[in-house]
């Protein structure tokens, strides 16, 4: 019997079926399936099933025999894989998986809702247990995972999410942006900008409202003619960004995560300024580059290791009691004090 053409036949009709009705493959799953967690309307769903008869798919009833739905498996998505947050919320997350017996899943939304809604829908497909997302940009509304929070399905974010009443453990990126705005005004600098790629993920944009208040709170005006921003995250499109940010009338700039802050100083540096004599950095993160740098960089560290173990006790809680009490929570994050801001 040639079991590998069974398969390719049954995963290519499921693809037909998606190409035809314009869904996603992971939704068309659900539905033939018989997924409690597949929230595609009535109509949709009689759409599928009806195509699926016509060209003979037969859907697996062995996943489908899985009883209570342990399978020992948790989805993890997060909204970049190349960077230091990423990766020690990874290691962390899969030693406390481990601990307890469960494997994680791992995808990567490239910040994108609608990637996102598709890995979210891919996970609920492969039966896990439960979800743990940092989430996207917020450009679109994830109806999807919206649905899932709703009908209680077990999910936790690393941050708050807009329209979503979904549980979290979050840094305090507001009083993280405070206290790097305040570190700036303390050594003295007057003319702070403000460097960042687009404003929209909540993380980002709760920096930029805790670093503005300091200022406020320190009777340093912030001019907007000082806010730079970047559409591309890679190296080209940071850089860019330094060039244009230090056009501007600066004596200190606040990054807002570390790798953009070690780019900024490499470029400053580049065109002669002396760092933190003549400018000021600090940035967001607390990488281990930033203690290596000729000029060590001031920092605002993350409770990435806290966050992550709450993180995974939460949704272990959800997965075991089902229903319990709303839960989100803010860590304090911490100023890391080195040689980049230190000019008195």
């Amino acid at each position: 019997m040639n079991l590998t053409g069974t398969k390719e036949r049954k995963e290519s009709a499921v693809k037909v079926i998606a190409r035809q009705l314009n869904l996603s493959v992971s939704t068309v799953y659900a539905i033939l399936n018989d997924r409690k967690t597949c929230f595609a309307g009535k109509e949709t769903k009689e759409k599928v099933k009806e195509l699926a008869q016509k060209i003979g798919y037969k859907p697996n009833f062995i996943a489908r025999s899985l009883k209570h739905g342990k399978t020992g498996t948790i989805g993890l998505i997060v909204s970049r894989i190349d960077d230091h947050t990423t990766l020690t919320r990874l290691d962390i997350l899969t030693k406390q998986a481990e601990e307890k017996g469960y494997h994680i899943f791992v995808g990567c939304s490239y910040d994108s809702t609608v990637r996102e809604e598709e890995l979210l829908e891919e996970f609920c497909c492969r039966q896990v247990e439960g979800i743990i997302v940092v989430p996207a940009r917020y450009e679109t509304e994830n109806k999807f995972l919206k649905s899932l929070v709703e009908n209680n399905f077990p999910v936790v974010s690393y941050t708050e999410i807009p329209g979503v009443d979904v549980d979290f453990v979050s840094t305090d990126y507001f009083m993280g942006g405070y206290l790097a705005g305040q570190c700036l005004v303390k050594n003295g600098y007057r003319k702070i900008g403000f460097l960042s790629p687009v404003i929209n993920t909540i993380s980002v944009k709760r920096r930029f409202e805790g670093f503005k208040r300091a200022l406020e709170d320190n009777g340093v005006e912030f001019s907007e003619e000082r806010w730079v921003t970047f559409a591309k995250e890679d190296f080209e499109g940071i850089q860019a960004g330094c060039r244009l940010i230090l056009d501007k009338d600066i004596d200190a700039v606040f990054c807002t995560n570390d790798r953009i802050a070690l780019i900024f100083m490499r470029v400053a540096m580049d065109r002669g300024k002396k760092i933190p004599q003549e400018l000021g950095v600090i940035g967001f993160d607390d990488i281990e580059y930033g203690r290596l740098f000729p000029v060590t960089l001031t920092t605002i560290s993350q409770p990435l290791e806290q966050a992550s173990k709450e993180i995974f006790a939460l949704l272990f809680e959800k997965i075991n009691d089902g229903h319990i009490e709303k839960h989100k929570v803010f860590l304090k994050p911490e100023l890391i004090e080195r040689e980049s801001t230190k000019r008195r």
